[in-house]
């Protein structure tokens, strides 16, 4: 009988030992009609929405929670803080934010940057990236359990800028890369940033932000479309890939605010490149199939050159060279009027 005994406590202390203390964080997905800015005071949490819960497994525990959030705007590379919480020592149980300050647990101690909270406001919905992360000690606050970390996204919730030209994915000779956008109403002027992507593996956002601009946030005024040749602060490379981004200056309160369109990607026509030789091998195959025609008379002749031609579509973005010439093939006898702008 002894015998049983001691391999049932021994059983049960290996089985104890093996329940280690753990916390997971789980953010609600309806974030993205949240005041989150309001939330990150962090000093009334019970009043905020319910943004986040934390599922701790510690039985019996006495524990420590603390909390931070960071933020990484758009246009920025790195996350900053915005605020930090920890609270007092309470009974392990599961806990969402807006319980946090209430009867069984309380803050201790909370830090904020008011600067970033300003700005935050200014947006009034979440924007750019959030990263909440969550840490569960004992109840000394001196000994880490365990931790959990949530990255959340958002597209700018008052987004209305949305490029026209250049499209992504598309190829465009370096002399004739037209930027438009759709206007935003309010706004004081439009800024451009431009860069070269260098590293496939980069995100957009990260070839936007390293590395010398080709274009550094340069204000081209209330135009809603500019000549990126007219801008460029360096030249552009045959076969480079361009990441480029159009914001919006908002004049208000506090310094107003930003808005960024999405951040889109496209390439620059390199004469050397096998893909460049096909086009005008097939332009000039264009040219021997159908003859007199006003529009191949003129480019033949030199007179138009087919790089820094612009045909515009019904839905107002501009054909590529490969789209042209793959119109031309088609449909060149319909052509009925050529006119220089």
């Amino acid at each position: 009988m002894k015998l049983y005994k001691i391999i049932f406590i021994t059983l049960f202390l290996a089985s104890s030992l093996c329940t280690q203390p753990s916390i997971r964080l789980v953010v609600f997905p309806e974030l993205n009609t949240t005041d989150f800015a309001a939330f990150a005071t962090l000093e009334e949490l019970q009043g905020a929405p319910r943004i986040f819960c934390a599922e701790i497994n510690a039985p019996g525990m006495s524990v420590v929670m603390a909390g931070q959030i960071e933020w990484k705007k758009i246009g920025s590379a790195d996350f900053n803080e915005v605020a930090w919480f920890i609270t007092r020592p309470f009974l392990a149980r599961n806990l969402c934010n807006d319980e946090v300050g209430k009867v069984d647990v309380r803050i201790y101690d909370h830090r904020s940057n008011t600067e970033l909270i300003e700005e935050n406001l200014r947006y009034g919905k979440p924007t750019g990236e959030y990263r909440l992360t969550v840490y569960l000690y004992d109840s000394t606050s001196q000994n880490l359990l365990s931790s959990d970390t949530r990255n959340l996204v958002f597209l700018n919730p008052a987004q209305t800028i949305t490029i026209i030209n250049p499209r992504p994915a598309q190829a465009y000779d370096p002399g004739n890369i037209l930027v438009e956008w759709t206007p935003i109403s309010g706004a004081s002027d439009y800024s451009i940033k431009a860069s070269e992507r260098t590293d496939p593996n980069q995100s957009l956002e990260e070839a936007l932000q390293r590395g010398t601009p080709l274009v550094n946030n340069r204000s081209v005024g209330t135009s809603t479309s500019v000549n990126l040749r007219d801008l460029l602060e360096r030249e552009l490379k045959p076969g480079g890939e361009i990441v480029l981004q159009v914001s919006a200056n908002i004049p208000g309160p506090l310094g107003g605010r930003t808005i960024f369109s999405e951040i889109i990607n496209f390439s620059i026509l390199n004469p050397e490149s096998e893909y460049y030789k096909q086009l005008m091998q097939r332009f000039h195959n264009v040219l021997l199939r159908l003859g007199d025609n006003e529009l191949l008379r003129l480019l033949g002749s030199g007179q138009v050159d087919l790089t820094k031609l612009q045909i515009r579509k019904e839905d107002g973005t501009l054909m590529t060279i490969e789209e042209l010439i793959s119109f031309l093939e088609i449909n060149a006898n319909n052509i009925i009027r050529v006119s220089k702008e």
